[in-house]
């Protein structure tokens, strides 16, 4: 996990980093919430002095880090938490070690230099969600007398873990002979860092500074094996101050490590090519009025665009986000990480670029990480999210300089227009979604907008959209793990998929994204964090699984954080498989 190559020792030491742990209790982590959140080169500037590398290492972690990072952070939010994942020389002037002995430190004083990166880099923790899991750390060493049955304590610094007990048999490691101390954890409030961290590949969960524990039990297995079971506790007051509203202490989620195993099944979607990015609904039947046949998918998908690993070349993909199909089955992607829009043709090895594709910045022919895309049959022109401009243009006949600007200052996630081109945004930092009428100037509030929480009447971070044939709107309300429909006029919403928290069960969705609602008023959704697509009736206790579901991978029957959604006019289902940059194309099986 070092930055000059060498993983296995870097791992080493962040797992292993229990030794220096106080083994008592201090004051609490407080005063850093106040502070107000800056970019990552503001965050770490005060840091200089104590860590003379941090700032080049902090460039290279922005650098490295996507422009639209996943589970919704910011690039700032995200590169903070690669920083953590850094290792440079000497050890103790990397800034995890440099952060971790401060925090373990009595003198709260030393805290202060650090509360700007503090507030950024817990900030982004607090948006990742929190995990029920069994993690594990290892130390060569004899600390059994430390840990005893029935101890409670607190580990102060952040507590990085690896979800394969496997890992720790490395020599670098644990090894199989001399003293040493395995740590199995139990914890409630884990964060599952592994798509922001340097090194991805590895299964990193980090615990949070100031976490509290109680030993459940000890065990020596072998000869100087001393094996201690720990679970994670609630203290009796607050030890580490949140860096938002939102306490950290969330309920915990099941087991993310351990699949879900369900049935394959789909509605019968309509004749007409539709996507989340509806343009023409058709006429909607009621579930009640007919028998619902389901159709079922291939579950090996082929690959229709990219799939050449991560690039800007023509036959190539960087975390593709919104799609939809045309009615000649040609592919529209808002090829995100690219600044632009790209057009696969039935059939083809390249793409054709639609729109942007010079560079990233906010000319004309610009765009900055687009993120969804619909066509506007009724004037015939794209309409593109232009995610990092914090803008919603309109390009007219393909002609990147005849470009409009429909919608100013909103970061904008999801999109969809209906049957009187009116287009409908979700506004996805102030928890809303809003309509515009053609030649309106403002926008009106149709749903949410009425702060972020949970209840009925609001939204937590809506990101893609789809409105049916009777103006009812159906939201991914990500950050509530659930779809709600909004009715035309209503006050609240209707839960219809989800809403059971965070978690891999059939009632449960992980950060829903692309959403459709087929003619029979079955809700498709792409559930991103457990990589695959769902569906539910409204009224449904859970839903089923349409594909994926295999695991988080790269074959043709697996997905890596899907986001668009997308039918053609013979009812075969396309998704946007971001992090594998592809999009893939599952047929529909014939009766």
């Amino acid at each position: 996990m070092a930055t000059d190559g060498n993983v296995d020792s870097q791992q080493f030491t962040r797992v292993s980093d229990i030794v220096k742990e106080p083994q008592k209790m201090l004051m609490p982590i407080e005063g850093y919430e106040e502070m107000p959140i800056v970019s990552l080169e503001e965050a770490v500037a005060p840091l200089v002095s104590i860590l003379p590398k941090v700032q080049n290492y902090a460039y290279v972690a922005k650098e490295r880090c996507e422009s639209v990072p996943p589970d919704d952070l910011t690039q700032d939010e995200s590169a903070s938490i690669m920083l953590y994942s850094m290792e440079w020389e000497p050890h103790e002037k990397c800034l995890y070690f440099a952060l971790n002995a401060t925090l373990r430190t009595e003198d709260r004083r030393k805290l202060k230099p650090w509360f700007l990166y503090l507030k950024l880099v817990l900030t982004a923790l607090e948006k990742l969600p929190s995990t029920r899991c069994h993690v594990f750390r290892g130390v060569n060493l004899d600390l059994s007398n430390q840990y005893t049955k029935g101890k409670t304590f607190v580990w102060w610094g952040f507590s990085s873990c690896t979800t394969s007990i496997e890992v720790l048999e490395n020599e670098q490691f644990l090894d199989k002979t001399g003293e040493r101390t395995l740590f199995t954890i139990e914890c409630d409030t884990g964060k599952d860092i592994s798509r922001h961290s340097y090194f991805q590949s590895e299964e990193e969960v980090l615990l949070l500074a100031a976490r509290q524990f109680i030993v459940v039990g000890c065990l020596r297995p072998a000869p100087g094996l001393h094996m201690i079971q720990l679970k994670e506790t609630k203290p009796s007051i607050t030890l580490l101050q949140p860096a938002t509203n939102q306490s950290i202490e969330i309920e915990p989620s099941p087991n993310p490590y351990k699949p879900s195993h369900s049935a394959i099944s789909t509605a019968t979607i309509s004749k007409n090519p539709v996507t989340t990015n509806q343009i023409s609904p058709q006429s909607q039947i009621k579930p009640q009025q007919i028998q619902i046949k389901k159709n079922k998918f291939q579950q090996f998908a082929i690959t229709v665009a990219g799939g050449n690993g991560r690039g800007q070349r023509l036959n190539q993909l960087d975390y593709p986000a919104g799609i939809f199909i045309d009615t000649d089955k040609s592919v529209y992607i808002a090829d995100s990480s690219n600044d632009r829009i790209v057009k696969w043709k039935l059939n083809s090895n390249t793409g054709q670029i639609i729109a942007g594709g010079n560079g990233r910045g906010n000319q004309n022919n610009q765009l900055d990480s687009p993120i969804n895309i619909i066509f506007d049959k009724k004037n015939n022109s794209l309409i593109i999210s232009d995610w990092g401009n914090r803008r919603v243009i309109r390009y007219f006949d393909q002609n990147q300089t005849n470009q409009q600007i429909i919608i100013s200052n909103i970061k904008c996630r999801g999109m969809t227009i209906d049957k009187n081109a009116s287009i409908y945004v979700s506004d996805s930092q102030n928890h809303a979604v809003r309509r515009w009428k053609q030649g309106d100037e403002k926008g009106e509030l149709v749903a949410g907008g009425n702060g972020q929480g949970n209840d009925l009447n609001q939204l937590d971070y809506p990101t893609y959209i789809f409105i049916d044939e009777y103006d009812s709107l159906y939201i991914s309300d990500h950050t509530n793990y659930r779809v709600m429909k909004w009715k035309r006029d209503a006050k609240e919403g209707i839960i219809v998929a989800g809403g059971n928290g965070l978690g891999n069960s059939l009632k449960q969705l992980h950060h829903p994204q692309g959403v459709i609602v087929d003619d029979f008023g079955q809700i498709y959704v792409v559930d991103e964090g457990n990589h695959r697509v769902m569906r539910w009736c409204e009224g449904d206790a859970e839903g089923e699984v349409v594909v994926g579901g295999n695991g988080q991978g790269n074959q043709l029957n697996q997905l890596n954080s899907p986001m668009g959604l997308s039918f053609d006019n013979e009812e075969n289902l396309y998704v946007s498989d971001y992090r594998n940059h592809r999009v893939q194309k599952y047929e529909k099986i014939l009766n």
